[in-house]
């Protein structure tokens, strides 16, 4: 087992002599676990604090929804003199003195309040399927910086194994007992390994800045201590059934929500056909003595003038639940995909994972050991080594590539059931 092999078990992705070598200019720091990535992000990230102020914007117009009408009140005079006029003769001045309230709210109130609650709870569910979707891109940008520092950790290692065997080559042509086509050629794969480590390292610096964009700044982020993951697959949740397995997915939530907003709208402008219905009490003066005024305005539906506004609620309505059932659809498919994924990679990785000489890594190990001991004792041509060094490489890029793809599987899972990865990430 090579000294990278025992540093991966001890402290998974940790900082590397080869990323420090890459970062010289940088000061250590404890690497970026996905716990504390998603901690940040739920605290600061930009899309997940607009989607929180969408909520208090839609849980305002709620108060303006239950408010009710502000009463008017009237002052009137009659058979006054102009100002510096005289007095007129033989006529009694009149005041009168009256308050009016709309009426209309009262009976449009609960459907607008229905509605209103209705639209609250839509951008509820879009808040936390932001939230969701802010996640899981920070997830793939974590675990891209986490594939990238390990294959630059590897292409790093692959290069100083190179250097060895340039050193035993140049030592034997040196003796006279190997030929110089041998050197020749294994300094050629030191040199391509070394523009290949370069490559890697320049993608190493994108993926990390591409992350940091999620922490703040990225010019002020540096993350020099690479990120940690778990060396072994996630748990998958359970297999969700029952009709209740999507109740939890925003999508399904807010496109039910939005129907009920719809009906509610329907039954508004129903209530409409009957506008500026007030009523008024008041009081009049005249001759010395006060009497009262009641009385009540309401308008003639001789003509409906919110007949296109009901058909418009009516076919929102329509709308609304086909888009309600198309939902259901795309996350009833989301849901049955991302759990057979989850199996498939879960089981795979399961098997690439074992521990002990059937894991893959102890086998790309070994292979290289015996390839190098082989070529060293003459059992076999350089080629064979060269070859054995390369399979252990691409064996460790394939298990991590199939181990980080599992992790993102149970995270997508996670975010088919309707689960906030930001409380429930594994």
């Amino acid at each position: 087992m090579t000294h990278l092999r025992r540093l991966l078990l001890v402290a998974p992705l940790a900082v590397l002599p080869a990323l420090a070598a890459a970062q010289p200019a940088a000061p250590a720091t404890t690497p970026l676990t996905l716990s504390a990535l998603f901690d940040s992000v739920g605290a600061s990230h930009p899309a997940v604090r607009a989607g929180n102020a969408r909520l208090r914007s839609a849980r305002g117009d709620r108060r303006t929804a239950g408010a009710l009408g502000n009463p008017v009140l009237s002052y009137g005079v009659e058979n006054a003199p102009f100002p510096g006029g005289d007095p007129i003769a033989g006529i009694d001045r009149e005041t009168m003195t009256t308050a009016s309230i709309p009426l209309e709210p009262f009976f449009q109130r609960w459907s607008r309040v229905r509605g209103a609650d209705a639209m609250v709870a839509v951008a509820n569910a879009d808040r936390i399927r932001a939230r969701q979707r802010t996640a899981l891109d920070a997830a793939a940008a974590f675990y891209e910086v986490a594939l990238a520092q390990l294959g630059t950790a590897t292409a790093r290692d692959l290069v100083a194994w190179l250097d060895t065997l340039v050193a035993y080559n140049r030592a034997r042509v040196a003796e006279g007992v190997a030929a110089e086509s041998d050197l020749l050629r294994v300094t050629l794969e030191r040199d391509r390994a070394a523009a290949d480590a370069v490559l890697e390292e320049a993608g190493f610096a994108r993926a990390r800045s591409r992350l940091a964009a999620f922490l703040g700044d990225p010019r002020r982020i540096a993350l020099a201590g690479g990120v940690a993951t778990p060396e072994e697959p996630l748990t998958p949740p359970p297999t969700a059934t029952g009709t209740d397995a999507l109740a939890g997915r925003p999508d399904v939530r807010a496109a039910r929500s939005r129907l009920d907003a719809s009906r509610a709208a329907v039954t508004t402008e129903r209530t409409m056909i009957l506008r500026t219905v007030d009523a008024m009490i008041g009081t009049k003066q005249m001759a010395g003595t006060t009497s009262m005024i009641a009385g009540f305005s309401l308008p003639f539906p001789l003509f409906d003038q919110n007949r296109g506004q009901m058909a418009r609620a009516s076919a929102d309505r329509e709308a609304a639940e086909l888009d309600l059932l198309a939902e259901e659809r795309a996350a009833s498919a989301d849901l049955i995909g991302a759990e057979e994924s989850a199996r498939l990679l879960t089981e795979h990785a399961t098997r690439l994972s074992a521990s002990g000489p059937e894991g893959i890594l102890a086998r790309a190990d070994e292979s290289r050991r015996v390839g190098l001991g082989a070529y060293r004792e003459g059992a076999v041509p350089l080629l064979h080594a060269l070859d054995a060094v390369r399979a252990w490489g691409e064996a460790r890029m394939s298990f991590y590539r199939t181990l980080y793809a599992q992790h993102q599987s149970v995270l997508e899972l996670l975010v088919a059931r309707g689960d906030d990865l930001f409380q429930t990430h594994p």
